[in-house]
């Protein structure tokens, strides 16, 4: 599918756009039962609850405006404080909520490290936090607060769960977090079912009031649409970043080989609930290699790196995002060496003590060679 860049960035823009190819389709707006919107995750905005002006433009997943914060933080004799209080908290109780805590690192893909410089450094949003007029949103808030036409601020469980200001275990926002950096509660929006009744957008913008009927997080959507419905069914997404999910069922599963526990969706009574892997630059690595003629087109990428039998030590680090860089020094790019991926696949299916069951939304060619490398 082709990238369209539209003029302004609107929102409207592209919802216009939406209803021409519709009606281009021989259809009519009406036809439309519901409407259920799946979004990037972790990407956010924050904007004046009375005005609906927003304080800043999108601050996206791969933003590294907190590195200096992350850093100060992670250098930190508080952090090793807090380290030590829930590694003791967790030997004692065995309860994996508190395992997370035992080794938190910061990083500047992590949601709250943005937040937090949102409120250090934009002035009137800081003020009108104070003053209980700020709201915050990922993607998917965003839209249904313009769809709805300021009526409805609510988010669901993937999308909140994907921020790491959302605690799985308790299925709220976490406020220890959000004291430890000074972001205030009152700007998270309610958190509703993955399935819901959101409202409906206004008659305004499509001639007709159409269901929001639910919101849903890019990679838990793409394990749903994968029909990844059984614990240890495994689904890989290649995009941008690399992201390995497993079904857990109803079991959570914290880790301290870098992988973290997620709420894939929540239907009625329904939590199914998700381990996760990634690796950023995936897509950055192979748009960067293509781009510079290593190959013409992506699919010759799985016959090259079997062609290798041993790189013999070389290792490709991506260093497209500095402080990334720095973080995850041993990261190595999916063209060149791919044993993280199988690594991390491993890993997945070890801490969930599952069989594991393969699916991908890209095409399988990369699986295979990357499976080949455990």
């Amino acid at each position: 599918v082709e990238v369209l860049n539209l003029g302004g960035g609107s929102v409207f823009n592209l919802l216009h756009l939406f209803s021409f190819y519709f009606l281009a389709a021989g259809l009519h707006m009406r036809q439309v039962a519901a409407l259920g919107i799946s979004t990037q995750r972790s990407t956010f905005i924050t904007w004046h609850k009375r005005t609906g002006k927003p304080f800043h433009n999108f601050i996206s997943w791969q933003d590294v405006r907190s590195a200096e914060l992350v850093n100060s933080w992670n250098r930190s004799l508080l952090l090793k404080v807090i380290h030590v209080i829930f590694t003791v908290l967790h030997f004692f109780t065995g309860n994996d909520r508190y395992l997370a805590p035992s080794f938190l690192t910061f990083s500047t893909q992590q949601t709250s490290m943005k937040l937090s410089w949102v409120f250090k450094n934009i002035p009137e949003a800081d003020e009108a936090a104070k003053k209980n007029n700020c709201c915050f949103g990922t993607v998917d808030t965003w839209l249904l607060y313009r769809l709805t036409k300021g009526s409805v601020f609510a988010t669901d469980y993937s999308n909140a769960s994907s921020t790491g200001v959302f605690e799985p275990f308790t299925k709220c926002w976490n406020p220890t977090l959000c004291n430890l950096l000074s972001i205030p509660m009152s700007i998270y929006p309610p958190v509703k079912d993955t399935s819901f009744n959101f409202g409906s957008a206004d008659s305004e913008i499509f001639g007709v009031p159409i269901p929001i009927m639910a919101l849903v997080a890019d990679q838990q959507s793409a394990m749903f649409g994968e029909c990844c419905f059984q614990p240890g069914d495994v689904k890989l997404t290649m995009g941008t970043g690399g992201f390995w999910n497993v079904n857990t069922g109803g079991n959570l599963c914290a880790s301290h080989r870098g992988l973290y526990p997620l709420i894939g969706w929540k239907i009625g009574e329904e939590v199914v609930y998700l381990t996760e892997g990634s690796m950023s630059n995936i897509g950055t690595t192979i748009k960067w290699a293509q781009d510079i003629n290593l190959f013409t087109n992506v699919d010759e990428t799985a016959k090259m790196a079997r062609s290798i039998v041993d790189s013999q030590g070389v290792c490709f680090v991506p260093g497209f995002q500095l402080s990334l860089a720095r973080e995850k020094a041993y990261e190595v790019g999916i063209y060149f060496h791919c044993a993280d991926g199988a690594d991390l696949t491993d890993k997945l299916c070890d801490l969930s003590r599952v069989e594991q069951t393969a699916s991908t939304d890209r095409e399988t060619e990369p699986i295979s060679f990357l499976s080949s490398l455990r």
